[in-house]
This record gives structure tokens, C-alpha cells and sequence, in this order.
């Protein structure tokens, strides 16, 4: 072996050994977390980049094998080990995800899996409008409307409130995803809503903006093509305690909205890592603890100490009813800004009142676990909820193939 072939061997092995070292600590860091700060990248990137860490290893792996067939060292013996305990593992983690594919009914693309455009891509809306404008703020929804085969009648609607603390995000985001439920025969609304900001808290501004847009479309049905008793309202993290809020207060003689229009009642409702318990949010000794109480002092205007009053309006679990529209939540075992505890909690409560709520947990996974587009995860989120809102009269009506016989003809 001339010097430049030993240098070529010994640089691939170092390049190679590397990769799989870094992403042998990333994947067990979700397994087994150590590392405060390591198990945060690793609990949102997994679940959305798995495959290509399978992809890698498995590379890795023909790279030691190879090696180790020309000439087997102790280090070319190490590094195939090494890798294929990173395809063993990858692939666990994988197989795992495909499992709650399976159990929930939603085949998975694989090759999709691979791509890495982020959920809020290429998704813009067929129209924005201006729903309401208290003190002035104009609040702004996008509308995205199914393809016009799917428009012959009316179709169900699917409203969405956005995420981001109840301080941040817009109603774009998640665009690829509402573009999706858009071709499969939904319009897709998705709003803006008031945010907090330093001496504004929005507590009891921000849920009365989603009830105000629920009363919008409502009011705007015949326009825009939809039917309102096949609504699923939507939302994600500090969007979803909305969603869920607006939904169990939702309907007739629980009263009409600020802006004076009638809150419908939705037909379902879906939400992703739901802010449950404030006062649990606060207290939850989590890695983002700092973060997520700053988001509540800008949202309620202070600490459960100074607001109590505040904090225990807010608690989610008051609304447990058997009244309440069938609920689908989404979250991430190892969320570590709320509290996957209050989420359970919360659907054991509502099902002990005789009200019908799914769980569905994803291991391995944080608070953003479906941000790819084309993730394992996201397929999952989005087979779900089409299937959820269907079986609760939230999607749309099966279409029935019309056959004329020659006989049937005039």
C-alpha cells in the first residue's frame, strides 16, 4: 500500500468514523438523553430526518465493510461495529414510527420520507382576506380552496390557528400541509390572531379573535362554498389551546362572539402539542423552562403567583364534557416545553365524562416532530386527521360513481 492510498484509507475512515460517532450520540441522545441541550436537537430532528441517518449508516457501513475486507484492523473492526449499531438503531426508531403508521391506518410513502422541504413551503393561498379589526389591528385569514372538481357542492371547511407562544408565528405557517388538505377536498382557513407583546397580554383578547373568524365563516358560508356543520377546527401548540377553548365553548346558547356573530360548533377538532395547564406549563421543570415562562408573562402579564385567577381560567381540563366535538391530540413524548402529562390527563378526564378523545403520542419526538413535509411523522399527522375528521363528519362526503346503462338512456 503506496502512501497515497494509506492516506485516502486513513481520511475516509476518520471522515467516516466521525459521521457516525456525531450521529451515533444524536440518535441514542433521544433514546437515553444525557446532554440537556444535545437532547433538544435530537428530539426534533429524529423524527423528521431518521431516514437519512438510516441512509448514513447504512453508507458507513458498506465504507467499514469494504475496509475491513482489505485489510481488517482493529479500527476498521471498530467502525463497522460502530456503524451498524447506528443502522440497527436508526432502523428501530423508524420501525417504531411505522408501527403507529400501521396501528392508525396510514400507509407511508418511504420514498417521500427522503425529501427535505420544510412543511411551510410552496403552499400559498388561493386568497387572504381582513376577518375583524378590533382597535384597529386588521386580523388576517388565507383561504385555500379545493380544486374546482372538488367544488361542485359545498365543501367542509378545516380552520387553523397557528402556534408560536401566543407570541410569535403567522397563519402561514404549516402552508404545505393546509395545501394538502386543500386538494383532498377541504378549504383550508387558516388565521392570524392577536399576539402579546410587552404590556399587552392577550389572554382574553386572542381566544375571542378565533371565536370572531369561526363567526366569520360562518357568516361568509355561501360564499365561500362551504358547509359549516362539517367543520373541524385546528391548532398547534399555543394555537391548539385556542382551537380547543373555542371549540368547548362553541354552539348554541353558549354564547355569540365580540364581534356578534354565533360561534359555530365544530364537527371534530384535531390539535398538535396543546398548552393543557398553564400553571403546569410554568412549574414544569423542563430544558426550556425560561422559555416557556416568558412566553406566559407576555400572555397572561405575569407569574400563576400574581395572576392565579388568570392562569386558572385558562386550565383546559374545566372544559372536560361529554359535550364537547370528538378531539384528536397529537404530541411529542418528550415535549419539553409542556407537560405530556396534562395532555394525558386531559384525555383521561374527557373520556371518563363520557366525551370522545384520541391520544396519540410520538415517541423519540419534541414539541416540532413534524416539520418535514414528507416526514414519517407529518404522513402520520395528516393520514389522521383526514381519517379523524371524516369518521366525525368533518371531511368530505364520499363520492358515488354514477353509471348510465344504455337502457337508463332517452
Amino acid at each position: 500500500m503506496n502512501a497515497a492510498t494509506r492516506l485516502l484509507r486513513t481520511g475516509t475512515m476518520t471522515v467516516t468514523g466521525l459521521f457516525v460517532a456525531g450521529s451515533l450520540i444524536l440518535l441514542w441522545s433521544a433514546l437515553v438523553p444525557v446532554i440537556p441541550m444535545l437532547r433538544l436537537y435530537a428530539i426534533e430532528v429524529i423524527p423528521n430526518a431518521a431516514p437519512w441517518l438510516l441512509l448514513g449508516g447504512i453508507a458507513a457501513l458498506i465504507v467499514a465493510i469494504l475496509f475491513d475486507l482489505r485489510r481488517s484492523t482493529r479500527a476498521t473492526l471498530g467502525l463497522r461495529t460502530a456503524a451498524t449499531l447506528m443502522v440497527l438503531t436508526a432502523g428501530g426508531i423508524i420501525g417504531h414510527f411505522l408501527v403507529i403508521a400501521y396501528r392508525n391506518d396510514v400507509p407511508i410513502r418511504i420514498g417521500k420520507t427522503l425529501s427535505l422541504r420544510h412543511f411551510s413551503e410552496t403552499g400559498a393561498p388561493d386568497e387572504s382576506r381582513i376577518y375583524a379589526a378590533p382597535a384597529g389591528e386588521p386580523l388576517w385569514l388565507d383561504i385555500y380552496r379545493p380544486p374546482a372538481a372538488l367544488r361542485l357542492e359545498r365543501t367542509p371547511v378545516m380552520m387553523i390557528v397557528h402556534g408560536g407562544g401566543f407570541v410569535g408565528g403567522d397563519r402561514r405557517v404549516g402552508a404545505a400541509n393546509m395545501r394538502h388538505y386543500a386538494r383532498r377536498g377541504w378549504t383550508v382557513v387558516s388565521i392570524d390572531y392577536r399576539l402579546a407583546r410587552p404590556g399587552r397580554p392577550t389572554w382574553n383578547l386572542a381566544l375571542e379573535d378565533v371565536r370572531c373568524a369561526l363567526g366569520w365563516i360562518a357568516g361568509n358560508a355561501d360564499a365561500l362554498g362551504v358547509d359549516v356543520r362539517r367543520l373541524t377546527l385546528s391548532g398547534v401548540s399555543a394555537g391548539a389551546h385556542l382551537a380547543m377553548a373555542a371549540a368547548y365553548s362553541a354552539g348554541p346558547g353558549r354564547g355569540a362572539t365580540a364581534c356578534g356573530a354565533q360561534v359555530p360548533r365544530p364537527a371534530a377538532v384535531w390539535v398538535r402539542a396543546p398548552l393543557i395547564d398553564p400553571r403546569n406549563s410554568w412549574l414544569h421543570d423542563g430544558e426550556m423552562q425560561a422559555v416557556q415562562r416568558h412566553y406566559m408573562t407576555l400572555y397572561l402579564g405575569g407569574s400563576p403567583e400574581r395572576y392565579p385567577e388568570r392562569y386558572a381560567a385558562l386550565d383546559l381540563r374545566r372544559y372536560a364534557d361529554r359535550r364537547n366535538p370528538p378531539t384528536l391530540i397529537m404530541a411529542g413524548r418528550e415535549d419539553p416545553l409542556l407537560p405530556v402529562a396534562d395532555v394525558q390527563e386531559f384525555a383521561r378526564r374527557s373520556q371518563a365524562a363520557g366525551a370522545t378523545v384520541r391520544l396519540i403520542l410520538f415517541p423519540y419526538s419534541g414539541h416540532d416532530f413534524n416539520t418535514t413535509y414528507g416526514g414519517i411523522a407529518n404522513q402520520i399527522v395528516r393520514g389522521v386527521i383526514q381519517q379523524f375528521s371524516r369518521e366525525h363528519g368533518g371531511g368530505p362526503m364520499e363520492r358515488k360513481a354514477t353509471v348510465t346503462t344504455q337502457a337508463g338512456r332517452r
